[in-house]
């Protein structure tokens, strides 16, 4: 292998391949072999696979010791600094995060666009709205130009702009969804931008209804938007000492056909975990998230009692997508991930902060030490 550099660089690619492979399946420990595999090979992006593969089992921790090693194996390679940076800003360690993003920027190669993307959010998260406008606007890749433009609408609300967040959210709004490539390509950034317009209008305008619009309409887009959830939450910030944490399956009727499930109106299901003091209270909720034309419609098929959460705020804190099906056939055919009934939490899970952006993750191409 060492006497033909090519071929065993063609073998860490396909190495490297194969694990991307295996996280996208679902399957870290696979991942993590070959990640070992490609440090016996001496290729920095074994450190990249297992960090991954520790990202998946919820290891973060472990990832980011993986990655420490590695940048101080091969310190030159930018991407490690990069992912060893976003870790760390989705653990809140914003100044180990800003030091790693740093370090990328001097090492050689470096795509300085996205270092200084996942500074600025680091920078959102912290509460740093000018610093992190400031290290956007040094991002000048078309890859983030939407996603760019989404953080620039969340930043100028964390400046207090409310008035230009408001009018450059409905411009890009209305231009991702006059367009239906831009809209499949940009959804979840659709979401966080309208979103942000709710947070925009209700804080600028003290228009309390106009935000709940927005959040409920960003929630048309990616149902299970933690952020626009959140807000949605905060607008009405209710709180009881009878909250209970509700696992609520729905059934309704669909308000049109859709060819694949039959000739008439499919039936689906969906799930939803809630905080509420009662089941009825639950199901008012769930239902608000629906289309005014299938509320009629819906009928709680299950309900389950997971436990008391009375220091939480009332409302839907996750929800499956639709789980359609031919109501003539009875048969259950999904869109999206099927309704699993999944061993219950003890609480809904909720982001202690919640941002409507993540840091920009990027596979590079394995590099020997």
């Amino acid at each position: 292998m060492a006497d033909n550099p090519e071929h065993s660089e063609q073998q860490a690619r396909e190495l490297m391949q194969k694990g991307y492979e295996h996280l996208n399946e679902g399957d870290p420990g696979q991942a993590k072999k070959l990640g070992k595999k490609l440090l016996k090979m001496k290729y920095s992006g074994g450190y990249e696979l297992l960090a991954r593969a520790y990202e998946l089992e919820e290891r973060p921790q472990d990832a980011i010791a993986v990655l420490e090693e590695g940048t101080r194996a091969v310190p030159q390679i930018w991407l490690l600094w990069q992912q060893l940076g976003n870790l760390q800003s989705d653990q809140g360690d914003f100044q180990a995060a800003n030091d790693s993003y740093t370090k990328a920027l001097d090492c050689p190669g470096v795509d300085s666009s996205q270092i200084y993307f996942n500074k600025a959010i680091a920078l959102h998260r912290c509460n740093m709205p000018a610093e992190a406008m400031e290290a956007l606007d040094q991002v000048e890749s078309d890859e983030l130009h939407w996603p760019s433009l989404a953080l620039r609408v969340a930043l100028l609300n964390g400046l207090e702009q409310y008035h230009k967040a408001a009018d450059l959210a409905k411009h890009l709004a209305e231009r991702l969804l006059g367009s239906e490539e831009l809209f499949t390509q940009y959804t979840i950034e659709l979401a966080g931008i309208i979103t942000e317009l709710g947070i925009a209008v209700g804080r600028g305008n003290n228009d309390i209804d106009g935000a709940r619009h927005c959040f409920i309409q960003a929630l048309r887009y990616v149902k299970n938007f933690s952020y626009a959830l959140a807000m949605l939450r905060q607008v009405y910030h209710m709180e009881s000492a009878e909250a209970q944490h509700f696992r609520l399956l729905v059934r309704g009727t669909w308000f049109e056909p859709i060819e694949q499930h039959g000739a008439g109106n499919p039936g689906f299901y969906s799930t939803f975990d809630i905080v509420a003091d009662n089941a009825e209270e639950a199901m008012a909720f769930a239902s608000e998230l629906e289309p005014d034309e299938v509320r009629d419609s819906l009928v709680v098929e299950e309900v389950s009692v997971l436990g008391p959460c009375p220091n939480d705020l009332k409302g839907v804190y996750n929800r499956t997508g639709y789980a359609f099906y031919d109501q003539s056939a009875q048969s259950a055919v999904s869109e999206g991930e099927t309704v699993e009934k999944k061993p219950a939490k003890s609480r809904p899970s909720e982001e202690k902060t919640a941002k409507p952006t993540k840091s920009k993750k990027t596979k590079g191409k394995s590099s020997k030490k």
